[in-house]
């Protein structure tokens, strides 16, 4: 299949779906939406346990050096350090592989243990040998359970982990410097980079990243963010990694191809299906009916994009500020995290306008919305 068959070809799930624009009626659903937790620091992910512990995910952003990077939210709605000690105290010049750096993604899966996605460096700076890192935590005791770190074969300069996702044995891990996917197997323990540098894993210069009102994302030098395959997904069968940079196209390819040693990333590439247009996101989550979750960062609203490519707005409120990394917790309850990172310097024309508290908002899952029926939370 050639670039451009793909460019022109929408796929989810086998239908297609229309490249036009998205209208939606505007959803005004305060009265759904409460404040589970209130940061002092960005946070731009959260992960919900078992037992309904709150943790979030507290990136050391400009302005933000004091952040303890990994937080869990007490009875009372503070956020406290987790797992507390030298993990969440590091400061320029520490060593970086045994403390948090730079937290850009948590998540939480079917055996109830919390992952963290460390890129070992703050923004601008490049991380120490074995800083960039992903860490496996007891939720209950705060233990270490694993630290993974690769070689510059499956993790060369430049390269950036973003989010996490975990399949089975099957963890993968997208690359937003360079563009790429790592996969990680956790019973033989071997490792594959996949797509690396591969156009189809990059922003296409067409696409822009954008926040409320459509405004473009830059620096006060004009300079856009660069950002490579940033959120992602696997369905509920393994079968599908679906990923995206912020601006979309979301696409797809399928797991079993990403596994095939014999094919090359250049044949890879040629597999990739887009799956549809999607305004700019900050993050995704996906439910076990195949609906996904996406955090429009230009109309303030999560909204559903079902397997058959309806759209429909799950809920639109002001406070919903760049929201990010989403969750659905075992009870069917939605987690946004608002770390309004379209306020910072770097992409908000030199001007750095975030406010504390960051907000971390909740909703329950109605059964259905406009149609589409909803499921639980994909847990791997």
């Amino acid at each position: 299949m050639s670039s451009h068959s793909i460019t022109r070809r929408l796929f989810l799930n086998g239908i297609a779906v229309g490249l036009a624009s998205y209208p939606f009626e505007k959803v005004e659903a305060k009265e759904q939406l409460s404040v589970v937790a209130q940061s002092p620091f960005i946070a731009s992910g959260v992960a919900v346990s078992h037992e309904g512990e709150i943790f979030l995910g507290l990136p050391r952003f400009p302005g933000m050096e004091k952040t303890f990077s990994l937080a869990r939210v007490n009875s009372s709605g503070q956020s406290i350090p987790f797992p507390g000690g030298s993990w969440n105290t590091w400061q320029k010049g520490q060593d970086g592989t045994r403390a948090f750096v730079m937290v850009n993604a948590i998540h939480l899966f079917r055996d109830n243990t919390l992952w963290v996605v460390d890129q070992g460096a703050p923004p601008g700076s490049q991380p120490q040998a074995g800083a960039q890192k992903l860490v496996q935590l007891d939720v209950k005791t705060g233990r270490i359970i694993r630290v993974l770190s690769f070689s510059d074969a499956i993790m060369p300069p430049g390269a950036r982990f973003n989010d996490l996702r975990i399949h089975g044995n099957l963890i993968f891990v997208t690359d937003s410097g360079l563009g790429g996917v790592i996969i990680h197997n956790l019973s033989t323990g071997k490792t594959l980079r996949r797509l690396s540098g591969q156009k189809v894993m990059r922003n296409d210069g067409i696409h822009l990243h954008k926040g409320i009102g459509g405004r473009i994302l830059a620096d006060g030098n004009g300079k856009r963010p660069d950002t490579a395959s940033d959120d992602i997904e696997v369905d509920a069968s393994g079968t599908w990694f679906y990923f995206a940079v912020p601006a979309g196209p979301l696409k797809r390819i399928k797991v079993a191809d990403l596994l095939d040693t014999a094919q090359t990333d250049n044949q890879l590439a040629q597999k990739v299906e887009i799956v549809a247009e999607i305004p700019s996101i900050g993050g995704t989550c996906m439910d076990t009916h195949g609906n996904f979750y996406l955090a429009d960062a230009e109309n303030s609203r999560i909204t559903v994009l079902s397997p058959q490519g309806k759209r429909a707005t799950l809920v639109q409120d002001d406070r919903l500020i760049s929201p990010d990394a989403l969750f659905i917790d075992r009870h069917r309850r939605l987690y946004i995290p608002c770390p309004q990172l379209q306020k910072l310097a770097f992409l908000n024309n030199g001007r750095n306008e975030v406010r504390a508290p960051f907000l971390v908002l909740s909703m329950p899952l109605p059964e259905s919305l406009e149609g589409i029926s909803l499921g639980e939370g994909v847990e791997g």
